[in-house]
């Protein structure tokens, strides 16, 4: 009888997963992220290379100071976004919005900007100085 279940469950999720139109749901992958990581969501155009660039090159620069503040990054550039189901408070919309652990938008900007701040932004953040009387940072 397990068997048989097993092998029905098989027949009817292979040819779903298999299906490449299946969108993940950015709103619910956010929320499976909730306090567990503070999420850096890059959504942009493929035209805007600068801007893809400074913002990657960020991320290789800093990973050991955004592994400390426990970072995700969540990159959405040019035709992936029809990989997405978009929430509507992201819909059509353009830049970076940190995202804290309870889900919730604390800055967006629409360039660089809020990347040469986002240090500070979370080290001030309650949780994050917690964190920080708890962590041995040792980042250069």
């Amino acid at each position: 009888m397990k068997k048989v279940l097993c092998f029905l469950l098989a027949l009817f999720m292979f040819p779903t997963m298999g299906n490449s139109s299946t969108k993940i749901n950015l709103q619910d992958y956010i929320n499976s992220l909730s306090w567990k990581k503070r999420i850096v969501l890059f959504i942009t155009k493929a035209k805007y290379v600068h801007f893809i660039n400074e913002t990657d090159d960020f991320f290789k620069r800093n990973n050991c100071k955004n592994e400390a503040r426990n970072l995700k990054y969540i990159r959405i550039v040019g035709d992936e976004i029809n990989k997405y189901i978009i929430p509507d408070r992201y819909m059509n919309k353009y830049g970076i919005w940190l995202i804290g652990y309870d889900g919730q938008d604390k800055s967006h900007s629409t360039d660089i900007s809020l990347l040469k701040e986002i240090h500070n932004i979370i080290d001030t953040m309650p949780i994050r100085k917690k964190e920080m009387t708890e962590q041995n940072e040792k980042c250069n």
